[in-house]
């Protein structure tokens, strides 16, 4: 019963924690769904978690102290990264076939990747996708990882970066463990925010830091999966970063076939007909998210119509 009613985010938050063997993070996000349910008044779910977590009683100081400072090292985990539980496959994302053939061959090594390791040849893991908004990079990110049968989590960025001098990096490094030894897409969505190109005078030192350190995690990072980074400013990107993936893909504004294609296939998605005027707001968009809004518009009316009739 208590399995209905903890949120999804609690709960994803507790198998992050469970999976980055950070055993502070765990007890705390699971305190606080046995309050969750005690608040809701199902004393006997509150009182079976509780048993469960805390089965010999209540831990010494000792322990408690040893929890904390392990948790200082270790709860970015937690509290870093997003579970995306949306599912999109590769071959429903339009990419033009350069770029597709691409992804399949990348899909391909890593389902391949201990043939490889015995030739002694590392499969790709670390990849770049740079482009406009709006033009699928996020979106391909996650049907690639569920192509692979791989989960996609993404870095909160207000959870890494951190106040103090060097703890972004230690941030970082302990995000790339994880991906290290959780198979995963670990997707870096506007890595801009990291990456930026170094020696600005307006910039501090700690910036120009950072970006190292980003670069020597990404060097030497060993992904059981897949590390995936996406720009909108390819331009600011500092240009060693560039070097340190192992594919960079491009993702252009799509012209005025590709959304004509795109349009067509997701009103069949949808159950809902393109008129003339539809059509050509469709091909005049600049991205396929703003075909997207023109589309989900349309559904929207179908159905409170249908609500109203």
């Amino acid at each position: 019963m208590f399995l209905a009613v903890a949120t999804t985010g609690k709960l994803a938050k507790l198998f992050l924690a469970i999976s980055g063997n950070d055993v502070a993070s765990a007890r705390r996000i699971a305190s606080q769904i046995v309050a969750d349910e005690e608040s809701k008044g199902h004393s006997r779910a509150a009182a079976i978690l509780k048993g469960a977590l805390n089965p010999n009683g209540f831990k010494t100081e000792a322990d408690k102290g040893m929890a904390v400072e392990y948790r200082g090292a270790g709860s970015v985990v937690s509290e870093g990264l997003s579970l995306v539980s949306d599912e999109v496959l590769l071959s429903e994302v339009m990419l033009r076939k350069r770029w597709k053939d691409e992804l399949e061959s990348i899909a391909a090594e890593w389902k391949n990747r201990a043939k490889l390791t015995k030739s002694g040849i590392r499969h790709r893991s670390r990849l770049l996708f740079h482009g406009p908004p709006g033009c699928g990079k996020s979106l391909t990110a996650r049907a690639l990882g569920c192509d692979l049968g791989l989960p996609t989590y993404v870095v909160r960025f207000d959870s890494v970066i951190g106040a103090y001098l060097g703890q972004t990096a230690i941030h970082m490094r302990e995000l790339f463990r994880f991906s290290e030894h959780t198979p995963c897409v670990l997707l870096f969505d506007e890595i801009d925010a990291l990456g930026k190109r170094r020696g600005s005078p307006l910039d501090v030192g700690e910036l120009d830091r950072i970006v190292i350190s980003l670069m020597q995690e990404l060097e030497f990072c060993r992904a059981r999966g897949l590390v995936i980074a996406t720009t909108n400013l390819a331009t600011n990107l500092d240009d060693a970063l560039w070097r340190r993936f192992d594919a960079a893909i491009e993702f252009p504004r799509p012209n005025k076939r590709e959304l004509a294609a795109y349009g067509k296939t997701m009103s069949q998605k949808y159950g809902v007909a393109l008129g003339r005027g539809a059509k050509e707001q469709v091909q005049k968009c600049k991205s396929f998210a703003s075909a997207d809004r023109i589309i989900e518009n349309l559904v929207r009316e179908k159905v409170l119509r249908g609500i109203a009739s």
